[in-house]
């Protein structure tokens, strides 16, 4: 009878030690869709995207006098590269292979600086991304979209509060992309 309860108790103490060491952040940015674009006419656009960052961490932070990496859920290309064919998808391009326009969407920086103190904690996070349009035609385009987030707060910085900073800054960034005209402009002249 011991050895059943002991057994369970003590897998949900390792488990709960397990849970509690996560140095994954989960970044799920809200995905903001653009207008669609009544004037193109079945124009298919390439899409990739590339990671230029010199590492791969989102944040790195003290904790308990140990240095923690902290790195996303989820590639952070492929997320971008799925962000960019929606908003394209919906301003009414079709996204394929050899396009008559190739976009690819380059993560130059993305990273939360966080500082703490004995009773305080900040929080900066800057993102710059890059759409990079290059037609058939030889044009060439490049659009930047850069963002600063700041967070104070008591007590320390957990991981939900640095995960809740990265998608507040990318979301912001997902916006920028929606509203901003100029790459649907490149293609439009360039797709011919």
């Amino acid at each position: 009878m011991l050895k059943k309860l002991l057994f369970p108790l003590l897998a949900a103490f390792i488990l709960a030690g397990c849970a509690s060491s996560n140095n994954t952040l989960t970044i799920q940015p809200k995905i903001e869709l653009p207008q669609q674009d009544p004037s193109l006419m079945g124009v298919t656009v390439s899409i990739n995207g590339a990671d230029q960052r010199s590492d791969q961490a989102l944040a790195k932070v003290n904790r308990d006098g140990q240095l923690v990496t902290l790195t996303p859920s989820r590639d952070l290309r492929f997320l971008l590269q799925e962000v960019l064919e929606k908003q394209m998808t919906a301003r009414g391009y079709m996204v394929g292979p050899n396009g008559a326009v190739d976009l690819q969407i380059v993560v130059n920086n993305l990273y939360a600086d966080v500082t703490q103190g004995n009773v305080r904690y900040s929080i900066t996070t800057k993102a710059d991304i890059s759409i990079i349009a290059t037609a058939k035609n030889g044009n060439k385009q490049v659009k930047n979209y850069r963002q600063t987030y700041s967070v104070e707060g008591a007590f320390s910085a957990n991981n939900q509060k640095i995960t809740n900073a990265v998608n507040s800054t990318m979301s912001d960034v997902i916006a920028d992309m929606a509203q901003d005209t100029s790459v649907n402009n490149f293609i439009k002249q360039n797709a011919r």
